[in-house]
């Protein structure tokens, strides 16, 4: 069904001089809690969309999550915008229900009120989406801005399409849902954002959407994610209420798969992965590197996986050249390695011994860069 015969004209659309509305309608959900100030960029970004009035339109949906700040007259700034104000704070999931329930839009995309999209991002993807008719969700790639410092996420070479289920169980590649379009039917069959999750909704609904449908990715950069140390995300990942949610949204998921042999190493690297980027996010060194000692408590055979060397490594790494020690508190740490694995196959051995020595070599060359920075 074309999207534009969804309950007939839609509100907002664009009609041209003959009457024909002018491509599909999008709906740009913009979940909002006390973000006053950063919400006009927000909304500017998604007003600046090229293309629009040409090729889709758009409808923005902004449902405020009971702010206390100057959001209301923030939106009277803007009539066309459809707000939504919840009575009592309920968190982003029932926001984003919200939004989805407000929408007429045959697409569906988010916009988070401290972040931006780029101003080609629905000009490159409403078109993809209506040329693969077999596709439920387009992403692209968040470009990433934190303590100075911009990345790409995810790494172009890591971000499969088609089924990709199985590969989002064991990396987040589509967490962050900015960077998405997605048809009004794929929701249909994923199901609600589940409100019990106080953080990673979005990464369970993502996991959902791929279950049920299929994904293409377009390299390059559609929005730009803002991630702030006093956000939800990184707040709950240094308290350990993150890595809790993680781990809950993997196990939920994994409930979708046989209860087979087939899938236990999968099974096992999700939950080990979920555990180890749960961890890399935490601020303090001292509190990531016991979540990285946990984690390998409970899945001591990850240290087979290249990714999970490496993260850990990282990890150790980091926790040593904070210590007054360097070189004693990296003795310390892999010890700490040892106990936790408690490996039993040959190989296996070796491949701990392999991330030690690595360990052991990084706070080496660390200490001599900075020996060498200070004369």
């Amino acid at each position: 069904m074309d999207c534009r015969q969804r309950g007939g004209s839609m509100p907002g659309d664009s009609i041209d001089r003959v009457g024909v509305a002018a491509g599909p309608l999008v709906s740009v959900i913009i979940r909002t809690h006390n973000r006053a100030r950063s919400l006009p960029q927000a909304l500017d970004s998604a007003y600046a969309q090229e293309g629009l009035g040409e090729g889709f339109d758009i409808e923005v949906i902004v449902v405020d999550d009971a702010s206390s700040d100057a959001t209301p007259e923030v939106i009277r700034r803007y009539p066309l915008v459809r707000y939504v104000r919840l009575p009592e704070r309920r968190g982003a999931a029932a926001a984003y229900n919200a939004g989805l329930g407000a929408s007429t839009g045959c697409y569906i995309a988010f916009l988070d009120d401290d972040d931006e999209w780029l101003p080609y991002k629905l000009r490159v993807q409403v078109p993809l989406l209506a040329a693969h008719p077999d596709v439920g969700v387009v992403y692209g790639q968040s470009l990433v801005r934190f303590g100075g410092k911009e990345t790409l996420h995810p790494v172009a070479t890591g971000a499969p399409s088609g089924r990709v289920f199985m590969a989002m169980l064991v990396n987040n590649f589509c967490g962050h849902h900015a960077c998405l379009l997605a048809r009004r039917e794929a929701f249909d069959k994923a199901g609600p954002f589940d409100e019990r999750f106080a953080s990673h909704e979005d990464y369970d609904m993502s996991l959902r959407l791929a279950f049920h449908v299929r994904f293409l990715f377009a390299p390059g950069a559609v929005d730009v994610y803002n991630l702030s140390a006093q956000g939800l995300w990184l707040t709950r990942a240094a308290s350990g209420a993150g890595a809790d949610d993680a781990a809950r949204v993997v196990e939920k998921a994994l409930r979708m798969l046989p209860d087979s042999a087939g899938y236990a190493a999968v099974k096992q690297e999700a939950r080990a992965r979920v555990a180890l980027e749960t961890a890399s996010r935490i601020g303090d060194p001292t509190q990531a590197w016991a979540q990285v000692v946990v984690a390998l408590r409970a899945h001591p055979r990850i240290t087979h996986s290249d990714w999970a060397r490496g993260s850990v490594t990282w990890m150790a790494c980091r926790r040593a050249l904070a210590a007054a020690s360097p070189a004693a508190a990296a003795g310390d740490l892999c010890a700490e390695i040892l106990a936790a694995t408690r490996t039993r196959s040959v190989e296996e051995r070796r491949r701990v011994r392999q991330m030690i020595d690595e360990i052991r070599a990084e706070v080496a060359r660390s200490m001599a860069l900075a020996a060498r920075a200070s004369d």
